[in-house]
């Protein structure tokens, strides 16, 4: 048997909400979706090969994850082409992004949560 993709299942408190962040902020596209009284409870999404699902279970603690240190729990780390120029456009839309740092292992990286607390960190390799 070999695996053949790895695709996170994120458990969030509104999917419609996620949809819109994953889809204005970072750029994925939904693949499929599953409603329920005309309201999403389920979504694949997809940039690139990247992909998530974003689920709505009965209960759910988003403070709780959100209140939790950077980097202290699972993190979604994405690559793009640029990050610095992602971080800038983020940041000019208000979103609360963190600091853009250059990395001794050769990449400059940032990071900013999604409206249910889950951390996304975004790198890019540094240019020669």
């Amino acid at each position: 048997m070999t695996v053949q993709s790895l695709v996170p299942l994120l458990n969030v408190e509104d999917v419609e909400r996620s949809l819109a962040f994953y889809r204005e902020a970072l750029g994925f596209a939904v693949e499929q979706q599953a409603e329920e009284a005309g309201r999403a409870i389920w979504a694949r999404v997809a940039a690139g090969e990247a992909a998530l699902m974003l689920n709505r279970p009965d209960e759910i603690d988003s403070a709780g994850r959100a209140a939790r240190p950077s980097y202290g729990d699972v993190v979604l780390y994405l690559t793009v082409e640029d990050a610095a120029a992602l971080h800038e456009a983020l940041s000019a839309r208000g979103l609360q992004v963190g600091p853009l740092e250059r990395q001794d292992y050769g990449l400059v990286e940032f990071q900013l949560r999604d409206p249910d607390g889950y951390e996304v960190a975004i790198g890019s390799p540094l240019a020669d």
